[in-house]
């Protein structure tokens, strides 16, 4: 009993995104990132644990497309699109959110 008790407290500090059709709706802050010697990237750093595609994310890649993603750095925004899985050599097998609408947020 104490073990469902604790699971259940546990879920309360885990936000699960808002999905519709197979997209996310994510809030956070957009951050410029590099790992390693690849290329810089942009990451969503969300504003709560996250549960996305059977695992907890505190952070998720982004691929912004077409997407102006530079007038966001660094700002709350609200992001929706949708997952999609990519392998490098690098990182393996991980996710990222394909962004298809940014807007800002307070």
């Amino acid at each position: 009993m104490k073990y469902i008790v604790s699971f259940m407290i546990c879920l309360l500090f885990v936000s699960t995104a808002f999905a519709d059709g197979g997209e996310v709706r994510l809030s956070g802050t957009v951050r410029r990132v590099t790992i390693g010697g690849e290329k810089p990237a942009w990451a969503l750093v969300l504003d709560f644990d996250t549960a996305l595609d059977g695992r907890i994310f505190r952070e998720i890649e982004l691929d912004p497309g077409d997407t102006a993603i530079d007038q966001y750095k660094d700002q709350h925004v609200e992001i929706t699109g949708t997952l999609s899985g990519r392998t490098t050599v690098e990182h393996g097998q991980y996710t990222v959110l394909l962004v298809k609408s940014i807007r800002k947020t307070e």
